[in-house]
């Protein structure tokens, strides 16, 4: 009896390790300096969709005015002809101190933010951009936007250090 419980055990385990990775997992880690706290939160995107889909559409679902609406098309031939360009820097804007740079590597999209001490580095796949663009029609709920994550698997979308040493990673895998 005992073993039949453990076999069983065991594949649920194996089961429910599958659908985590068949789905993916986005890992929030947060680390506060000088040997503060480091907290790793990994959520599975399978459990953030179900999250979403239960939270109410009109606190989640992001409405594009008119005019904002209007500029969809063109959205999505830019990021279409980003998708479809080889690798090259877009922008790069430097002052005294403070930079930003835009490139496309490959899917990605790549924007690094470098102000004095503080550095944003944002990596969207254009993949999952234009998923979201083309899936919208001008409406994107959280939902959707969860869903898209699985297109950009084993990327780091957001790494965030602040000026005292504080860090934020959000790496999807």
């Amino acid at each position: 009896m005992i073993k039949m419980v453990l076999v069983g055990g065991l594949a649920a385990s194996a089961v429910a390790a599958a659908g985590v990775a068949a789905t993916g997992v986005v890992v929030v880690d947060v680390k506060q300096p000088r040997g503060g706290h480091h907290i790793i939160v990994p959520v599975p995107l399978a459990l953030a969709q179900t999250a979403a889909a239960f939270a109410p559409e009109e606190r989640t679902r992001i409405h594009l005015d008119a005019q904002a609406a209007r500029y969809l098309p063109v959205a999505r031939e830019v990021l279409q002809a980003l998708a479809d360009a080889e690798d090259a820097e877009l922008v790069r804007v430097e002052e005294a101190g403070k930079q930003v740079s835009s490139r496309n590597e490959g899917d990605l999209l790549r924007i690094d933010v470098e102000d004095g001490d503080t550095h944003v580095k944002v990596k969207v796949p254009i993949s999952l951009a234009l998923s979201v663009l083309l899936e919208s029609g001008g409406r994107i709920s959280a939902s959707q936007a969860v869903w898209a994550l699985q297109r950009a698997r084993l990327t780091q979308v957001v790494d965030v250090q602040g000026p005292d040493g504080e860090q934020v990673k959000v790496t999807v895998y």
